[in-house]
């Protein structure tokens, strides 16, 4: 008797496998997947550049306070705008002279950057140097988050049309948008304006930086059943 039961048992189990088995692979044969590749650019045109500027100064008997205050007071007349220290190293040399070097970065207006070396030669004085170290043409956060999302837009806009020109050559599939990944490669950069901008010290044109967005995007469908064909349960 106990062996009659274990068979039912595992033949009730088998079956409800089976019956499992056959739902899944019925579920699976009612999608169809169309899978693109698509891709959005576009040009961010920024009139602002940051600035870094090197500061070399002497300690003497000046204190490291005193010489930050005059620093940063000094660095609004190279540009106006709000400026930021981004480095700050002390050192000693062999004679036993205190020196400190000092980087300081801000978003310059491309109305300002013409003057920007005459006016670090201006006030630079002996034992603090003033030095335009770096000017690069870089979209900001903002510039980036906008136009970021105007690419997603774009990608949005292309898959949709992909989808409406499959439902309307199948309009029984019924294809929806399935999946959607995102890669997002990187902004080229224009060198050549960065060099030219130090070399020369004459304000460039509004330089563009170029980004790009790929995404795979996945349309799939569940057709209508046809109300003759027999579900499992």
């Amino acid at each position: 008797m106990k062996t009659l039961l274990l068979s039912l048992a595992l033949f009730s189990v088998m079956v409800t496998a089976t019956n499992s088995y056959a739902q899944d692979e019925s579920d699976s044969t009612i999608l169809n997947q169309v899978t693109l590749q698509l891709k959005a650019e576009q040009w961010l045109v920024t009139k602002t550049a940051q600035v870094t500027v090197a500061v070399d100064a002497a300690l003497s008997d000046q204190g490291i306070e005193k010489i930050q205050n005059d620093v940063m007071q000094k660095l609004s007349q190279i540009a106006k705008s709000d400026w930021h220290i981004v480095s700050y190293n002390r050192q000693q040399d062999k004679s036993g002279l205190e020196s400190v070097t000092i980087r300081a970065q801000a978003r310059v207006a491309q109305s300002d950057l013409s003057g920007i070396r005459g006016n670090a030669k201006t006030i630079s004085k002996a034992g603090e140097t003033f030095t335009i170290d770096n000017v690069e043409f870089t979209p900001t956060e903002d510039e980036t988050r906008t136009a970021n999302a105007a690419l997603r837009n774009d990608i949005y806009q292309q898959a949709k049309r992909e989808m409406d020109v499959l439902n309307t050559i199948y309009p029984l599939q019924k294809y929806y948008l399935h999946q959607i990944n995102f890669l997002q490669a990187p902004i080229v950069m224009p060198m050549a304006a960065n060099i030219s901008m130090v070399r020369g010290g004459a304000a460039p044109l509004s330089v563009g930086n170029k980004a790009e967005l790929q995404a795979t995007v996945i349309l799939a469908s569940t057709p209508d059943m046809p109300s003759n064909l027999p579900r499992t349960h």
